[in-house]
């Protein structure tokens, strides 16, 4: 067996198993704290795609009542002609959703709104993705800015899938660019909405705030849909599965349709869902339809063009294509009624001889001639010219592209992380986890990818491939003059009668006793009411420090710790208001604003280190500038 588990693994199997036992259809029940065996498409935290999926599909009236197809054509929906008697689910039918289905599964009312499928390089850790949709922004062609109404991993539903989400919303229309009513989105970009978006790197969390991507519109030529990324790994089981509430992503995987025969998966990695026509599935024996693997035998090319075929790749051994799986379930009647999971995630399984495996080079889409095109859903179906239809326009087709094939037969882009405890401390300084090793968990002996347990300083278990951080406070290097300016703790999109939690992690790398305080300002220029005279005072002017300190000081809080110990906070705010911080140096008597201008020396000690990160500078006149201190990393809920 490839796969060896130790005692230790016995927490994560257990929680992996309720998790997939969770029957709830609801788009929160994929927000647990698991990352398992997922890969990672790039060496960089990055969008591959973030293009306008289809207009108007999500929340149809009457789209699942007996007039389903009448109400698909009544909002401009396409709608595939099948035999009744093959007893057609919905979703074989059309890719558009019902109103009351979708509003169930997003827990908000929705209708007749838009999708943006947010194709990322690495996965994103779900404890940071609010469904809320408000970690994203989306700029249209007028300018003006959207913030979606929904962000959830569905149809990215697998422990090892949740690279892309898809957003919901009113994005645009169906004009194309250049016409006089045309409405579509530009580009999309992470903001930092309080709890800021994190993704899985290969050493452990990144902050995903300030992403962004232009936005092709798919109802214009030449922006059909594509493989961005095409990733050869051993084939695993690990991370395969999702709660069973969403079943067209359980027993889908290589294993489950070809057993034994699965030796390696070739995962293409794709910017939307494909479908021969917008609402078709496409099937396990559907390889020679779409796709050509391309191998190199020193100058020769070879391509592979058939399932169930040995191709010799010179001296170096054999290749075959097994089929096509991160489909349906096995034992799905496959016919024209099969529906797969329409995620955007296909797998080619292959078997094969190791060194012929190493040769191959890319995997192509003709899209034309004898190779059949792949539509984003929304397109047209397969009788777009049936009285009634919907008239479209539809999504357009894809064009003949190529996209060279990742080798990472040693696991080194796949990643877990897996939270068994609850939210983990995390180092403020680089957000990786603070625990200690209890030892090795899994342990793939193909590919020698290594899961291991380890323990935070509360007594949390959780698991990982990379190595976490120590509970000792970073000690970073001096002299840092290229400085960015800092997140306020901004509560302004909250009501005033509300009270906010302030949650995070801080560390102390200084031998002078330190104590952070927040203060109420008026606006991001650091103003400040004097609470005598009730006058507006700004940083430099008689009087600012102590009117600061003295509103700090109102609301009682104050955070200290030990030199080089890394302690988690939660304290809480009155809502509607803008919030700066001030450090005290207790040895020096001495007080550091986040404003250069209120501080006696004049300079900068505080330092931005990604959204909602703070370093600060305890010594007069900037002392070392490393910046390391203190450095605290925070997040705004309510």
């Amino acid at each position: 067996m490839a796969i060896i588990y130790t005692e230790l693994a016995d927490p994560l199997l257990a929680y992996i198993e309720a998790d997939i036992a969770n029957s709830s259809t609801s788009a929160s029940a994929l927000l647990t704290p698991i990352n398992y065996n997922a890969d990672l498409f790039a060496n960089e935290a990055k969008f591959f795609s973030g293009n306008y999926g289809f207009e108007g599909y999500m929340g149809v009236p009457g789209l699942s009542g007996a007039n389903g197809q009448q109400a698909a054509a009544n909002f401009n929906i396409a709608w595939e002609t099948l035999d009744p008697a093959l007893s057609p689910a919905l979703r074989a039918l059309t890719s558009g959703a019902g109103a009351l289905g979708v509003s169930s599964v997003y827990g908000t009312q929705l209708q007749i709104q838009d999708t943006m499928p947010l194709v990322f390089s690495y996965p994103v850790l779900p404890t940071t993705l609010n469904q809320d949709g408000s970690d994203f922004e989306v700029e249209l062609n007028d300018g003006s800015i959207v913030q979606p109404l929904v962000a959830a991993f569905i149809p990215n539903l697998e422990h090892n899938e949740r690279q892309t989400v898809v957003i919901i919303g009113e994005f645009g229309n169906r004009d194309l660019p250049g016409t006089p009513d045309a409405r579509y989105p530009v580009s999309v970009r992470v903001v930092n909405d309080g709890t800021p978006l994190q993704m899985l790197s290969a050493n452990g969390p990144v902050d995903a705030v300030g992403l962004n991507i232009a936005s092709k519109n798919p109802y214009e030529s030449g922006n059909g849909p594509q493989v961005v990324a095409a990733k050869l790994n051993y084939f695993s089981a690990l991370g395969e599965g999702a709660p069973n509430g969403n079943q067209s992503s359980l027993f889908n995987s290589g294993a489950n349709l070809y057993g034994n025969k699965a030796q390696y998966r070739l995962r293409l990695y794709t910017s939307a869902g494909f479908s021969p026509d917008g609402i078709a599935s496409l099937l396990p024996n559907d390889f020679s339809n779409y796709f050509i693997l391309e191998s190199r035998f020193g100058n020769e090319r070879i391509e592979i063009t058939e399932a169930n075929r040995n191709y010799e790749i010179g001296n170096l051994g054999s290749i075959k294509v097994i089929g096509l799986a991160d489909l349906g379930p096995a034992g799905t009647t496959v016919n024209e009624a099969y529906v797969e999971d329409h995620d955007n995630y296909y797998d080619i399984i292959l078997e094969g001889d190791l060194t012929a495996i190493q040769s191959l080079q890319s995997v192509r889409m003709p899209s034309s001639g004898e190779y059949q095109a792949v539509y984003n859903p929304g397109g047209p179906g397969n009788n777009p010219d049936a009285p009634g239809a919907a008239s479209g326009p539809f999504t357009v087709a894809s064009e003949d592209h190529t996209t060279p094939i990742t080798l990472d037969l040693d696991g080194a882009m796949q990643a877990t992380y897996v939270e068994v405890d609850g939210e983990v401390l995390r180092n403020p300084w680089n957000l990786q986890p603070v625990g200690t090793l209890l030892g090795l968990a899994v342990k793939d002996t193909l590919s020698g990818q290594e899961i291991n347990a380890y323990v935070d300083p509360d007594g949390r278990r959780f698991y990982s491939s990379f190595s976490p951080s120590s509970d000792s406070a970073s000690n970073l290097s001096g002299d840092q003059t290229d400085l960015n300016p800092i997140d306020l703790i901004n509560t302004t999109e909250f009501s005033e009668d509300s009270v906010v939690t302030i949650s995070g992690s801080i560390s102390r790398s200084a031998s002078d006793n330190l104590a952070l305080q927040f203060y109420e300002i008026k606006n991001i220029d650091g103003a400040v009411t004097d609470p005598i005279s009730g006058s507006i005072l700004l940083p430099g002017e008689p009087g600012y420090a102590v009117a600061a300190i003295s509103n700090a000081n109102s609301n009682s809080i104050q955070l200290e710790l030990s030199d080089t110990s890394i302690n988690s906070f939660e304290f809480t705010l009155q809502a509607g208001k803008l919030y700066a911080p001030v450090l005290t140096n207790e040895e020096q008597s001495e007080l550091y604003f986040a404003i250069a201008g209120a501080n006696r020396d004049g300079l900068d000690h505080f330092n931005g280190v990604g959204a909602n990160g703070w370093g600060i500078e305890d010594t007069f006149g900037g002392g070392d500038r490393d910046f390391d201190d203190i450095i605290i990393r925070f997040e705004v809920s309510i």
